[in-house]
């Protein structure tokens, strides 16, 4: 079974051999490959690559284009600084006051110097791992987008204060978002990642008026265009997972601080798990057993949810080789 039929078969609730290893690298895949983050982020062949590299030393069963949550931001007229080593940001925020919301506009993607790198990467993917592999393109979910436009204080204050601009701002940032994901889908991108983290951090009733309607919204869209959706919010999402439910993803990433126990209990059938061993004290400080202790503790949800294993974040830079030796031994058992 190859990973394309190993995640379409979890997805669909179908047998498959093992659990997908659906972890995501990022400033790791950057460290295997002997470049700086900042290349990695600048360079749709090196972005594809260190997806090929874990895919094959490592057992991934995705090759996903994630690398930063400024992509849209640029395209928006953010100016965005790319760091040798850290990740992408925009020191001067684009929105400094709420009439700079007139001023946003869509645009094409292809016509963005680094929306455009992410399309050139999922070509690339697709292209090298055909239909042995999932794609994973990526897009920022429409809070997560507003926070990276405006300062993120001001905007959960404005979400109390201004709701109607805030509403203007996040339709902004959803048209450009799914704009960008039509055209990965159209680059080959089988699965969508939709980063929304920023909703880990409003509460309950915040989350139920702008967070959910916003990914509802996007979800279904997504769908439409063919391809299934990875709705990633790191955070404690604990307080919201009856939300997160409603939703319509087809996978909902879960950090190390969810009760990911409860989680199947609440979540719908449909909604698959994954995650949610702690990235840091596990992957990056831990021993190759205490890795395999972990991801057993995950599998022990798969007859209750259709789960994918993966640390709840991203796998820190500095891991240890042996350590992800050991996560890729530890899935293949039985």
């Amino acid at each position: 079974m190859n990973s394309y039929e190993r995640v379409m078969n979890r997805l669909a609730g179908k047998p498959v051999d093992r659990l997908p290893n659906f972890n995501l690298v990022m400033m790791f895949a950057a460290k295997q490959l002997g470049v700086t983050f900042g290349q990695y982020c600048s360079d749709y062949r090196l972005l594809a690559e260190g997806a090929l590299l874990c895919h094959e030393k490592y057992g991934f069963d995705m090759l996903c284009a994630i690398s930063d949550p400024m992509r849209e931001a640029e395209g928006l007229g953010a100016k965005v600084v790319v760091p040798e080593e850290g990740v992408p940001n925009s020191p001067v925020k684009r929105v400094q006051k709420l009439s700079d919301i007139d001023t946003l506009k869509p645009v094409d993607p292809s016509s963005s110097r680094r929306m455009n790198d992410r399309l050139e990467a999922v070509r690339l993917m697709k292209q090298r791992g055909g239909k042995d592999v999932p794609v994973v393109g990526w897009i920022e979910g429409a809070l997560a987008e507003s926070c990276d436009l405006m300062n993120m204080q001001e905007v959960f204050m404005n979400l109390l204060d201004e709701p109607e601009a805030m509403e203007q701002l996040m339709d902004v940032c959803m048209e450009q978002s799914l704009w960008f994901a039509r055209e990965q889908v159209k680059a080959g991108a089988d699965m969508i990642g939709l980063g929304d983290a920023a909703s880990s951090l409003i509460g309950h009733s915040l989350y139920e008026e702008f967070a959910l309607p916003y990914q509802q919204k996007m979800i279904r869209a997504i769908h439409d265009m063919g391809a299934k959706v990875k709705l990633h919010i790191c955070g404690n999402v604990n307080s919201v997972l009856d939300l997160i439910g409603q939703t319509g993803t087809d996978i909902i990433d879960l950090d190390f601080m969810v009760d990911i126990e409860r989680a199947a209990d609440i979540l719908p059938e449909s909604c698959c798990i994954c995650g949610n061993f702690n990235p840091v004290t596990v992957m990056y400080q831990g021993t190759p057993e205490l890795v395999k202790q972990e991801v057993r503790r995950c599998k022990q949800i798969r007859n209750r949810n259709r789960n994918f294993i993966s640390a709840g974040c991203e796998i820190p830079r500095d891991t240890p080789l042996e350590n992800m030796v050991a996560l890729k031994e530890a899935i293949e058992e039985d």
